[in-house]
């Protein structure tokens, strides 16, 4: 795991005050995060809805002496919702995976798993991760959503894979990662990338992101809001112990590999090239 050893510590490695107020350190980093998209939730405290066949969840993030905990909820298992408080599993993003742990006040223990990747969910739609639950001998599959005051462009990063591969394929092998992807007017899709050399461009793709229309360099006053809030690698998990950044790892229904989000953790962002 990639555990920024170029800080000077966890609580240093924290980026930014905005979000949910949650405790600094390390596992803080990647969820109190500055707002990225103009989009707005009406819940203003981060967590994930999960959702599964026959039964949902919740999952909101508080601090607690500093202490990043989840209040979690469970409904649709046995005679009524159950109720937990969790921790996040230690080391934080081990394998690339997000997991929490705990007990519920009947003194049944609460394992939950969230997998970045493209799950298709009970209402016919695609959310961001798969989840699974484990609370007692009870085992539950499904999917879960980010719930926050804005969104993260990587909550659509399935929709986005078309346009993504397209302007990567353009790029012939110099892109390093993808710093953001989003809507252009007239439904075009936008995707920023950065070279091997630290420079940014910008991808316009058309026909529902399969081809390319223009590919360019951009300089720094080019930049929007949520730029590399995360950024994303295709097909690769980085390496542990790379600059500052603590990666995601992203996968399909089949557990395929199919890339890493990547946070930064420092305030100095990475030293050189990811891929």
């Amino acid at each position: 795991m990639v555990i920024a050893l170029a800080c000077a510590g966890l609580t240093a490695c924290a980026t930014t005050d905005a979000g949910p107020g949650v405790g600094g350190g390390l596992a803080s980093s990647a969820f109190d995060y500055a707002p990225s998209r103009a989009n707005r939730s009406t819940d203003t405290r981060f967590g994930y809805r999960l959702a599964g066949e026959g039964w949902s969840g919740r999952m909101v993030f508080e601090s607690v002496g500093g202490e990043a905990r989840v209040d979690f909820s469970l409904d649709g298992v046995g005679a009524g919702p159950a109720r937990a408080e969790l921790l996040i599993a230690m080391p934080y993003l081990d394998g690339g995976v997000r997991r929490y742990d705990g007990v519920t006040s009947e003194g049944r223990d609460v394992f939950v798993e969230l997998q970045a990747g493209p799950c298709h969910n009970p209402d016919g739609g695609t959310d961001p991760y798969f989840a699974t639950v484990r609370m007692g001998a009870t085992a539950l599959s499904g999917c879960a959503l980010e719930t926050a005051p804005v969104d993260r462009w990587s909550n659509y990063l399935a929709a986005y894979l078309p346009a993504i591969d397209a302007c990567l394929a353009e790029m012939a092998g110099d892109a390093d990662h993808v710093s953001l992807a989003y809507t252009l007017s007239g439904g075009a899709t936008g995707i920023r990338l950065v070279d091997h050399d630290g420079g940014s461009w910008e991808c316009a793709t058309r026909e529902n992101g399969n081809r390319v229309n223009t590919l360019r360099p951009i300089d720094a006053a080019d930049a929007v809001l949520g730029e590399g809030d995360p950024i994303f690698v295709r097909s690769l998990m980085p390496s542990a112990g790379l600059s500052c950044y603590i990666f995601e790892s992203v996968r399909d229904a089949e557990g395929r590999l199919i890339g890493a989000l990547g946070y930064d953790s420092c305030d100095g962002g990475p030293a050189g090239s990811i891929g």
